[in-house]
């Protein structure tokens, strides 16, 4: 339609009227005015239909980036647990070493206490044995 408007080449754009009224002439700066405006409003949609499509796309992909960022924080706070269950399982095996190395410091100085007190008790007898 625009072509045909932007195509003739008469002085004058006529429409033809009804009911016997007069018929109504533009001219033709008029009507080059009004292509140009015909094919701007057209554009103007063409553009305002890819530009909602484009925001259509870049919703989606800012969607996909939230549910990918809540993934990856539900996993941080996973690694996070099993972190500090690792570390209590080393601070209770760090105890429990502890006190073993405890236990047995103190089973050493009762093997050598009594150790030295059999000894004393043995030669303390072999004397007495002797001296008998």
């Amino acid at each position: 339609m625009l072509i045909t408007i932007l195509s003739l080449n008469s002085i004058v754009f006529s429409q033809i009227g009804t009911k016997n009224e007069p018929v109504k002439c533009f001219p033709i700066t008029v009507v080059k005015q009004i292509a140009k405006d015909l094919l701007s409003g057209d554009s103007a949609k063409i553009q305002l239909e890819l530009t909602e499509k484009q925001l259509i796309e870049t919703e989606k992909i800012v969607d996909k980036k939230d549910s990918i960022i809540s993934i990856m924080s539900i996993q941080e706070t996973n690694y996070k647990t099993i972190i500090n269950s690792e570390n209590e399982k080393y601070s209770i095996l760090g105890s429990h070493t502890k006190q073993l190395e405890w236990d047995l410091k103190k089973l050493k100085v009762k093997n050598k206490f009594t150790s030295i007190i059999s000894g004393t008790a043995v030669i303390v007898l072999s004397t007495l044995l002797i001296i008998k």
